[in-house]
């Protein structure tokens, strides 16, 4: 069998030189490959659905599994497996270590999962409770238990399946070291995994069919099929790659379905019935938000978790105006950065505390905080470590912090930091302050440190004594927004409090070799707006060491400044913080296009920076930022879907699908990117500088042009000032750098002082013609100056001074007063509700109407309105702001939750009176759906089924039928209707109003309260007819009966709410929160 399958892969990989050979000339398909097959046959059909990098995201997975195992019944044979990294990323399972999730992939049947990196997030007395819970195995062949006193047990390498005579093994790989805390990985050690799975070469003569089954990366994948030839398909997971078809590596299909729960793999392997070669291996990926069917069985797992958890999570522990910002945590402090180290250094009573970035997830919204925003910023349940250090081990720490990428990794409280950089951004030294008092190396400090790299995450060494362990992470948060809030005080912290900066080295030298000369220096700043001149100098590099016919690089690689002077290879190298290699590969102006799009539209801006080719991205009115791309030579003539051309970038887009541009013709014997760049300056002739605009352009749609804002009240546009040189004016412009002579302006931090900057008509400006320079005076450099303030970049300033020369250019000096200025967005024209339900998701929205549901009833203050034309829910969080019956206006974001349409991240709420609710809409069950969607509706005479509690805190749910006609009806306890308090049971004939709704697509109504759900006219008269024979008890009820039939005395039945001590009907005034028949 190996040997029929070495002959196999050969055929193979013919086969797919011809598909790409064809694909080519006709131009009819891109180069990723839906169908890998090396000869017409029929055979046996294996389906495998896969998934992989889930990461807690239950949600979707209702749809998932009814389209799981819609496909495997209709396969002969199957199976459903996970690559891994099923934890960590959503409250409501993390909260739980992982239980939801396991409850689900078990009622999904789950044939087997590969270990991944997150699963050990936890601990490993958690990890070990999952595996005993699952139905269903945890492999790796690379992981090995070495300690047997830890609770985690030796997972199986290898697990094979008999599918009524076709055999299928599937091998797992972990990646190795995995990116965990070290604590939840003592005792186990992980080896090479190509090493490993050569071990594993004889499985492939004894099964049908061999699986890989891997959480390593994309890329590692590729290095797998290159160097080990019998797996027939490897699923993979880690990188969270989307790859939307098998991409074929040494006759080896690789496929990947991104993350999130986002896509299910579905690949299909034909098997010759004789041979038991597999001689064809299709795939694709289905989009869960495509998928219309849901498995009921596992959609109420989903929604019984995440009832339970959600009123825990939507607790409000604070308010924040600013909002609390992970953004620009690689260059300086971030103001989620300092409320995150302020709350570790105050759980653990430290002089100062220290957190990575990379444990910081997300960034919490202005507005109200709840536990649930604290859970999913940090998901990995970390804990507070504290540990005494020297200011030496501490300097250490900050030293290795900033060499690992030349950018910031910690965020800090107690401990203020600057580092001093060579001019090629390498370090140099560090000044480091507690209390504003320098840093004593041989005094001993208290640390509060995150644990995940107090324990060497990440390689971090943190050398102090008497460790212990203060709390969870989130503890420590969530009390010290409780402990803000209980002062009176909001959580708002400044964009740049200047706890961190960076800076050049005054007295460092010029470090490395000098190689060229640049006189306007080079800088990424514009690369999302258009070919930046340091991406043009990398992409010209990499064109011209592999003499490809156009090279292309992602903005991410390209980051940094050289400013005006010598350039060094050491420069070179500081700005490299990937060490990424040069790959070429064979390319089509179709693949091209479809990358250059698919990344501006993700990136919302120019992503890719090319050499050897021009672009212009045209703007549209859809969803997607931009609507197509015009691709051409540098010549200027057009690039035809079908040209075929080499192209240079490097070895991480390569391994990944959305970057990858093809697999033929592959060559990776370039070397780094870096050491191309030092090539090309040293053999390049006169200083090294270009005209950034010339090769990437965009097409803005009309009304969207970058230029200046009106310039308030008699102020001078830049354009203006330069003209108008000799008198005093205020003057508006957008601050685009520092200046450093008259010829040089410098637009990346950091910045050699505070004495001046640049303005300019349109942010980005980088043509010194159209800049004004302006002197900043020493009253106002602490506010206004770049070096201290280097977020200014990009901010709309006004300036009044007297226009006099600077520096020689044209420019303001003797600045009276500087000021801030705000774009003014223009006012957003009202539509009718229906109007704004055909709206975009992200775009603004006024709308008018009548607030019909009591604000909060579904969590925060959200609540529904709706004028004569149709209904929406706002979701909101000013308690107060409104009442049901107001007339209010509302201005904000389209969106959905869930399916169910809503505006949300509100502008402007104003109430404007008050009015009649609209009458409801009278339906029937069937009649429940979008077209009235957020609407009050009726049913009447509907009879109660399935009545049924969901969750622990009152909410119920019923199914409301009428005839051969059914929906489902949600009462939320958030009403103040509870299930225990419930008048009715199943087989009562009710009238019900409430909300028209859905959730993920199901048709619900949701009543507000008691009173939305009272006893039909028809049940009513039947009642009423039959107490002409029963005996009244007029006497007082006094309980929480729940209606009809629950309570009973004397052998009479009690149809009234309240424990009656009388026989028959309870018409007497009952004190109870019932609605049954009864005149209280």
């Amino acid at each position: 069998m190996m040997n029929l399958q070495r002959g196999y892969k050969q055929v193979l990989a013919v086969a797919i030189a011809f598909i790409l050979v064809f694909q080519t000339i006709t131009g009819a398909m891109g180069i990723g490959l839906s169908s890998v097959e090396a000869a017409d046959s029929e055979g046996l059909e294996l389906k495998i659905l896969h998934t992989n990098d889930i990461h807690s995201a239950i949600d979707p997975l209702g749809k998932a599994s009814a389209y799981i195992n819609a496909e495997r019944e209709a396969a002969e044979y199957s199976l459903f497996l996970d690559a891994g990294d099923i934890f960590s990323g959503n409250p409501v399972v993390d909260l739980a270590y992982g239980e939801p999730m396991i409850e689900v992939l078990n009622a999904m049947e789950l044939d087997a999962i590969v270990i991944g990196n997150h699963e050990f997030d936890y601990g490993q007395e958690q990890f070990s409770l999952r595996v005993e819970e699952s139905d269903f195995p945890w492999i790796s062949a690379n992981m090995e238990v070495v300690d047997d006193s830890i609770l985690i047990e030796q997972p199986d390498p290898y697990v094979e399946f008999d599918l009524d005579g076709l055999t299928v093994g599937v091998l797992g790989l972990t990646e190795t070291p995995p990116s965990t805390a070290p604590a939840g990985v003592v005792g186990i050690e992980f080896h090479d995994p190509i090493e490993t799975a050569l071990e594993f070469a004889h499985k492939a003569d004894e099964v049908d069919v061999l699986v890989g089954l891997t959480h390593h990366g994309y890329t590692e994948d590729r290095r797998l099929a290159e160097q080990v030839d019998f797996f027939d398909v490897i699923i993979g997971g880690h990188s969270h790659t989307r790859l939307t078809a098998p991409q074929v590596v040494n006759g080896t299909p690789i496929v990947q379905t991104g993350a999130n729960g986002d896509s299910v793999g579905n690949l299909t392997l034909t098997v010759d019935e004789e041979t038991r070669e597999v001689t064809s291996v299709e795939g694709f990926l289905e989009s869960t938000s495509s998928m219309t069917e849901t498995n009921e069985e596992v959609q109420e797992i989903i929604d019984r978790w995440n009832e339970e958890m959600g009123e825990y999570l939507d607790q409000e522990i604070g308010y924040s105006n600013t909002g609390l910002s992970r953004d620009g945590r690689t260059v300086r402090d971030a103001p989620l950065g300092n409320f995150w180290t302020d709350a570790m250094k105050e759980m653990g009573e430290a002089d100062l505390a220290l957190t990575n970035n990379g444990g910081i997830r997300d960034s919490i919204s202005a507005g109200t905080i709840t536990y649930r925003d604290i859970y999913t910023v940090e998901p990995f349940a970390n804990e507070v470590m504290v540990l005494e250090m020297t200011g030496q081990a501490i300097q250490d720490v900050i030293e290795f912090s900033y060499s690992r990428r030349n950018s910031i990794d910690l965020q800090t409280s107690g401990l203020h930091y600057e580092i001093l950089t060579y001019d090629s951004g390498n370090y140099y030294d560090s000044v480091l302050t507690v209390d504003g008092e320098p840093l004593e190396m041989d005094e001993y400090y208290t640390v509060a440190v995150a644990d995940y790299i107090g324990t060497g995450g990440s390689g971090y060494e943190f050398v102090g004594e008497n460790a212990r362990q203060a709390g969870f992470m989130t503890t420590a948060m969530i009390n010290f927004a409780k402990s803000l809030t209980e002062e009176g005080l909001d959580i708002d912290y400044p964009a740049n409090e200047g706890r961190i900066s960076v800076k050049v080295a005054e007295d460092a030298p010029i470090e490395g070799d000098i190689i060229g000369e640049t006189e306007n220096g080079l800088s990424s700043l514009n690369n999302a707006l258009g070919d930046s001149s340091l991406g043009n100098l990398y992409t010209d590099s990499v064109r011209a060491k592999t003499e490809a016919d156009a090279s292309v690089l992602n903005a991410s690689s390209i980051t940094g400044t050289i400013a005006p002077g010598v350039i060094t290879d050491a420069m070179i190298e500081g700005l490299d913080g990937f060490g990424n290699e040069i790959v070429t590969v064979d390319t089509t102006g179709e693949k091209m296009k479809e990358v250059l799009l698919g990344q501006a539209n993700y990136h919302r801006g120019v992503d890719l920076q090319v050499s050897g080719l021009k672009y212009e991205l045209v703007e549209g009115d859809g969803s997607s930022r931009f609507e197509s791309v015009n691709l051409f030579y540098e010549d200027g003539s057009e690039v035809a879907d079908n040209d075929t051309f080499t192209v240079g970038y490097n070895d991480f887009m390569h391994g990944q699908g959305f970057y990858n541009l093809g697999d033929t013709n592959v060559n990776d014997n370039y070397g780094k990117v870096w050491e191309s760049i030092v090539d090309y300056v040293e053999n390049h002739e006169g200083p090294i500088d270009y005209v950034e605009g010339e090769r990437i352009t965009i097409d803005y749609a009309e009304g969207n042009e970058p230029g200046p804002g009106p310039a308030p009240g008699d102020a001078l546009t830049v354009a203006e000032a330069r003209d108008n040189q000799g008198q005093d004016a205020k003057v508006v412009g957008y601050i685009v750098g520092h200046i450093i002579s008259g010829t040089n302006v410098s637009s990346e931090a950091p910045f050699g002082n505070d004495f001046n900057f640049a303005i300019a008509d349109t942010p980005g400006e980088t043509d010194i013609d159209k800049m004004l320079y302006v002197q900043v005076p020493a009253a106002f450099r602490s506010d206004f100056g770049l070096q201290t303030n280097p977020e200014h970049i990009g901010e709309r300033v006004l300036v009044d001074g007297s226009l006099q020369a600077y520096f020689q250019r044209p420019g303001l000096q003797s600045a009276k007063s500087f000021e801030f200025i705000a774009e003014e967005p223009g006012p957003v024209e009202p539509v009718s509700i229906s109007e704004a339900r055909e709206a975009n998701n992200g775009d603004t929205v006024s709308v008018e109407g009548v607030v019909t549901s009591q604000p909060g009833a579904w969590g925060a203050q959200g609540f529904y309105i709706q004028d004569e034309t149709a209904g929406i829910y706002v979701y909101q969080f000013d308690e107060g702001a409104v009442n049901k019956g107001d007339t209010v206006k509302v201005t904000g974001v389209c969106g959905d939750f869930n399916g169910e349409l809503q505006i949300a991240d509100l502008e402007m709420l104003e109430v404007t009176g008050s009015a009649e609710e609209p009458a409801p809409l009278e339906l029937t069950p069937a009649g429940v759906g979008a077209e009235n969607e957020a609407e009050l509706v009726k049913l009447s005479e509907a009879t109660i089924t399935d009545l049924t509690p969901q969750g622990t805190f009152g909410t119920f749910e019923f199914t409301a039928v009428s005839g051969d006609e059914s929906v489902l009806i949600r009462v939320d306890n958030r009403t103040g209707l509870a299930y225990d308090d419930f008048a009715f049971e199943d087989g009562d004939v009710v009238d019900i109003t409430g909300l028209s709704s859905q959730f993920q697509g199901t048709p619900q109504v949701k009543p507000r309260g008691a009173d939305d759900i009272v006893l039909s006219d028809v049940k009513e008269e039947e009642d009423e007819d039959s107490e002409e024979e029963e005996e009244e008890n007029t006497r007082p009820g006094n309980g929480k009966g729940k209606g009809k039939g629950h309570d009973k005395d004397n052998g009479n039945e009690n149809k009234g709410p309240g424990n009656n001590n009388g026989n028959g009907k309870g018409q007497g005034p009952g004190n109870n929160n019932g609605n049954g028949k009864g005149n209280n």
